[in-house]
């Protein structure tokens, strides 16, 4: 795992742009996928959720850059805010390995417990958090603004 700092940015963001098109594509269109990335994902949003808190990591396969996530603790819960894999390190257990030291990160925190968002259409992630111990708590359709909704169920451990 290498922290981030905003000096990472603009490569988070590429590599954003690069996971999202590839799988969401299968989950939500094109045109939210454009909104979501310009809106949330683009070098300068990245630097400021960093500054609000946002705790951005590369995920490392050996010396490759694999993917990234980013935390934020929340008073007694760790929001896990992104969680994200390129296409050739899915489906290698890297993923579970992330999620447990994401988990043991908010333990080390003292967190009564961790929480994320997931797309309601987005299957193959509800099915993998719940297989981690994460269950659904609720669901919302929030505006984020021009015309376009994000569709999510709301995920929780507890610790």
């Amino acid at each position: 795992m290498i922290i981030c700092s905003e000096d990472d940015a603009k490569d988070l963001s590429k590599m954003a742009w690069e996971i999202w098109t590839d799988y969401y594509s299968t989950v939500i269109t094109g045109d939210d996928i454009g909104y979501i990335l310009e809106t949330f994902q683009t070098e300068e949003a990245i630097k400021q959720q960093m500054r609000d808190g946002c705790l951005y990591s590369y995920i490392t396969e050996g010396n490759v850059k694999a993917g990234y996530f980013a935390i934020l603790p929340e008073g007694d819960s760790l929001f896990i805010s992104k969680f994200y894999l390129s296409k050739e390190f899915r489906g290698r257990g890297i993923g579970s390995r992330i999620m447990r030291e994401m988990l043991e990160k908010g333990r080390s925190l003292n967190m009564r417990r961790a929480y994320l968002h997931v797309n309601k259409h987005n299957l193959a992630s509800i099915e993998i958090y719940k297989h981690k111990g994460f269950v659904i708590t609720g669901g919302d359709k929030i505006d984020i603004g021009n015309g376009y909704f994000m569709d999510d169920y709301e995920m929780e451990y507890i610790f």
